[in-house]
């Protein structure tokens, strides 16, 4: 639930992050790390790239609108504590053999304040439907895509700890350590690659709302009415249509590996019950220090 104070401060996250997602990686063996400034040219270039895709009304020209991006993604990235936060815990992650313990004390309370974003996301594209003339599949698809994307960290939180439990029990043995690292490796990508292209899809969609009701840079991103006179409508709509596949797409993943996690907790071994049991009662102790 949003606080009063998260209503009043909520603000629609306008840009691709692909980078949130790097953090949601094991590797067994040490990988380059990227700093924040390559991180954030990396954003950069895959926001600009993505301007493309979006058609324009003839008031707004694309060099102007490319410069004030490239200006508001720098700015809104160096002021974002969870951007840093992200970086930092993909590094950990780049090299659990030495780094296990620093990513799960910190992944579960970053995906938590992820949640909370997404959950103002709503709030935001809510309060942007009230102030237009836009038709309800607009609020639904991309409210639809922020709640698939909660249930996916959600999915992931469910899989981490579980697989946690398997990366403490073979911590001395390389090669199920590493196995494990590699399964895990193998249906993350597979839905991350769907996040991103749904995040993707997301954007462009309030780009090309935002963008053609805007009258010049200055307007772009602040609070305005709406109006559909703006848009192309078949545009609007195929933007709508290229969302809901990819939202389709998400929920399929989810309630898969859903079905998959709910199974193989029924089938836990008492071993693992065990040691999920010690592992409870090191954190009470933990969070009594």
């Amino acid at each position: 639930m949003l606080s009063s104070v998260d209503v009043e401060t909520a603000s629609l996250r306008r840009i691709v992050r692909n980078d949130i997602s790097s953090n949601l990686q094991f590797d067994a063996i040490d990988e380059a790390f990227k700093d924040f400034r390559s991180a954030v040219s990396a954003i950069l270039e895959s926001n600009v790239n993505l301007l493309n895709e979006v058609p324009l009304h003839h008031d707004l020209h694309i060099e102007d609108l490319r410069k004030f991006m490239e200006s508001q993604i720098r700015k809104d990235l160096s002021e974002d504590p969870l951007f840093e936060k992200g970086i930092e815990i993909s590094k950990y992650s780049r090299n659990m053999t030495e780094l296990m313990d620093s990513y799960f004390s910190e992944i579960f309370s970053f995906h938590q304040e992820l949640k909370r974003e997404l959950h103002s996301d709503i709030f935001s594209v809510s309060k942007m439907f009230l102030n237009s003339d836009l038709p309800l599949p607009f609020v639904k698809t991309l409210g639809d895509s922020f709640v698939a994307e909660i249930d996916y960290l959600e999915v992931f939180d469910k899989e981490a700890r579980r697989e946690r439990l398997d990366l403490i029990r073979y911590r001395s043995n390389r090669p199920k350590f590493e196995r494990v690292c590699k399964t895990h490796n193998l249906w993350v990508k597979r839905f991350d690659e769907v996040r991103s292209k749904m995040e993707q899809e997301r954007v462009k969609l309030i780009w090309y709302v935002d963008f053609n009701n805007s009258a010049s840079v200055d307007d772009i991103f602040k609070d305005k009415s709406i109006k559909m006179s703006l848009m192309d409508r078949a545009t609007l709509y195929g933007f709508i249509r290229g969302l809901q596949k990819q939202v389709s797409e998400m929920e399929t993943l989810n309630a898969q590996k859903t079905e998959i996690i709910s199974f193989l907790d029924y089938e836990t071994d008492e071993g693992t019950e065990a040691l999920l049991g010690m592992m409870q009662i090191l954190g009470r102790y933990e969070g009594m220090q």
